[in-house]
């Protein structure tokens, strides 16, 4: 582990890219040279980093020469030439310029730390061969004299207060699932059993072992340090699972980098924090505040709690694990669109999601670990069948009693970790809105078939009907019996109007029209609609009409929807009694985009809802065939006009409500309240 200090005070600049260039390093960013100076004198730091361009080499010229060769990297403003470089303090090894922090300063650092490396091997090699010392303490071996002097002096308080500790400790483990309160309570039982200016947790994730609890370490500092899982301290407490004391020499390489890295962590002793035969997590403790050395019995009691904070650790981390797992699981089931249960070994239900119980018409509360039972038939049925049979549903059609709701269903069994049966799970969807479609589907197959034969009939039966009242009009004009021309008026001639009015209906009905759109002005068409309905009304019906007297267009074939106004109107004369009074009149919705509605209101027809709104489709009554195309011809003419067409009844009144888009704005000026414009 290498920590580099970066002495700059471009916090825009150079420290982001620093930081960029060298993440394979812990990078510790100053502004201050009291800042280096304070950091230096109590971490080991690997490399300094000095941005000149901030802090002039002048400035800390009495700093720079406390230190030893190969200490330092420039980063300057621009390259330095030969002569700059000769004379840089010979703690300098190298300098970039900082247009090339990106490229060369990761090579120039990698220099940097091999020349340090072999330095500190030769120092090694030279102190190996003068004074050998033991490196490490063993909590379950007895320690030599030197290492911990005074290790068999009684403890204050005895080993009770040690066993309290540890009791309390204990029983705290069970009582919370919360990390930081685990580490407080872990720091202040620590505290009990000695008092140390420092101690830091470090627990593993992934390949590095980062500093989650700390005290007496630099909050920033501590948040930029870890370990690689190779490093020298952590691989020497994973390989021995015993209690580290920072050597006071060391005679390797590897004893080297312990104490280097204890000493960046400031610690005097490091406890091992094993779960299972894994390292994972590190605790370290730095001085007593008195100055005393620790006893053994403080370092047993250290390394106890240590194993229950390892077990604790794990126990919390795996009920987090579980918990994201259950939300995710959670969200998962609430997010979807087809309903899931679930039941157990107990036959009871575990699973019951929003999905469901919104198909189902059921509160999962009244579900949910109630017997399978509960469930509507056949659920519960194959639920039970799939756990005990292990027989599986896939792609199924069932229909749901009482309510005879169509559901396609896929069951399935759970298994546990020795595949033994534990439960089954049924994923199912509501099929209703399928079936309509099916229907409204297979409804329009035979309409179609239907449109198709009536488009035949009307061509088959126009033909020769034109030929039969050609020839019975001739017959009629060279016939001078009274008698028989009166029957030809009352009886022949009508019958041949209604038929060759009812062939009109079917083609028009069957057939795919080709309107003639054109610009047309809104009062014309009323207006012009209305004088061809009264040539039609009966003396026992009335019509008025109110004119909108403003000027609005729209996009129509004026002939065709004519006709559709005319159908309505004769369907309305159809269905009402003598002495009905029809009125029609058009307002503009200014809406996006604007409407006119050209209302047909009347009275005196006590038809149900459901019977008005089947006024739309056509119900091939053939004894009223002509009178039951009126409607559905009226709707189809102005769906073709992009508008619609809707049956309302208030207090007795219907309305037939004819929607139409506008094509341009009114040519003048108009007074109009809430976008809503009335006829007069």
């Amino acid at each position: 582990m290498e920590i580099l200090a970066l002495l700059s005070g471009r916090d825009d600049e150079v420290i982001p890219q620093v930081k960029g260039a060298l993440k394979r390093y812990t990078v510790y960013p100053l502004k201050t040279l009291e800042e280096l100076e304070d950091l230096y004198s109590n971490i080991p730091l690997n490399l300094l980093l000095i941005d000149v361009s901030s802090h002039k080499l002048a400035s800390l010229e009495d700093f720079l020469g406390k230190l030893d060769d190969d200490r330092v990297v420039l980063i300057t403003s621009g390259k330095l030439d030969r002569y700059a470089k000769d004379n840089l303090p010979r703690c300098v090894f190298d300098s970039i310029d900082d247009g090339s922090i990106g490229l060369e300063l990761p090579l120039v650092v990698e220099r940097a730390l091999e020349r340090r490396k072999y330095r500190n091997g030769l120092g090694l090699v030279k102190q190996a061969g003068e004074s050998p010392q033991r490196l490490q303490m063993n909590v379950h071996d007895r320690p030599d004299a030197d290492i911990f002097p005074g290790r068999y002096d009684p403890v204050t308080g005895g080993r009770y207060m040690h066993e309290k500790v540890v009791v309390s400790f204990a029983k705290m483990l069970t009582a919370s699932f919360d990390m930081q309160k685990l580490f407080d309570h872990f720091t202040d039982s620590v505290m009990e059993i000695a008092r140390v200016n420092r101690l830091s947790v470090l627990l593993r994730d992934n390949d590095v072992f980062s500093i989650r609890t700390h005290y007496g370490l630099d909050p920033h500092f501590a948040g930029n340090l870890f370990l690689k899982k190779d490093s020298a301290l952590v691989s020497r407490l994973a390989k021995t699972g015993r209690i580290i004391s920072r050597p006071a020499g060391f005679s390797d390489e590897e004893s080297a980098a312990v104490r280097n890295e204890m000493e960046i962590l400031q610690c005097s002793v490091s406890f091992p924090m094993m779960y299972k035969g894994r390292l994972i997590g590190i605790f370290n403790i730095g001085s007593k505040i008195t100055g005393e050395p620790f006893y053994r019995e403080e370092l047993e009691i250290i390394y106890v709690l240590c194993n229950y904070l390892a077990a604790a650790v794990k126990d919390i981390d795996f009920y987090h694990h579980m918990w994201y797992r259950k939300e995710f699981t959670d969200n998962i089931l609430s997010s979807m669109s087809s309903g899931m249960i679930a039941i157990g070994r107990d036959e009871k239900v575990t699973v019951f999601n929003q999905q469901a119980s919104e198909i189902l018409k059921l509160e999962p509360s009244a579900v949910t670990g109630r017997d399978l039972r509960a469930l509507p038939s056949p659920l519960g049925d194959i639920l039970y069948e799939t756990m005990t049979t292990g027989n599986t549903y896939r792609r199924y059609e069932v229909t749901v009693h009482p309510s005879n709701l169509p559901l396609g269903i896929n069951s399935f069994r759970l298994h546990d970790e020795h595949r033994n049966p534990v439960g089954a799970g049924l994923v199912f969807t509501d099929l209703s809105g399928s079936k309509k479609l099916e229907e409204q589907q297979r409804m329009a197959e035979k309409l179609k078939a239907v449109n198709d034969l009536m488009a035949k009939v009307a061509h088959e039966v126009r033909n020769p009907l034109t030929s039969i009242q050609t020839y019975v009009q001739i017959f009629n004009e060279k016939n001078t019996d009274d008698e028989l021309q009166n029957f030809y008026n009352s009886t022949v001639s009508q019958s041949i109007k209604r038929l060759d009015d009812l062939i009109d209906k079917l083609t028009t009905f069957s057939s795919a029209e080709n309107y003639r759109f054109s610009r047309e002005e809104v009062d014309d068409l009323i207006a012009e609609s209305a004088e061809v309905v009264r040539k039609s009304l009966p003396e026992t019906h009335k019509l008025s009409k109110n004119l909108i007297d403003k000027v609005f267009h729209i996009n129509a074939d004026k002939k065709q929807v004519i006709k559709a106004i005319y159908y309505l109107m004769m369907n309305i004369v159809e269905r009402t009694p003598d002495g009905s009074f029809i009125k029609m009149r058009a307002n503009i919705l200014m809406e996006h985009p604007p409407f006119v509605e050209i209302l047909i209101t009347y009275d005196g027809d006590d038809s149900s809802e459901k019977v008005r709104q089947s006024m739309l489709k056509p119900l091939f009554d053939f004894e009223n065939l002509g009178s039951e195309l009126n409607i559905p011809i009226s709707n189809k003419i102005i769906e073709g006009h992009g508008g619609s067409l809707t049956i309302k009844d208030r207090e007795g009144i219907n309305t037939f409500i004819i929607k139409l888009p506008i094509i341009d704005r009114r040519s003048e000026p108009v007074s109009c309240s809430g976008g809503f414009i009335s006829g007069k």
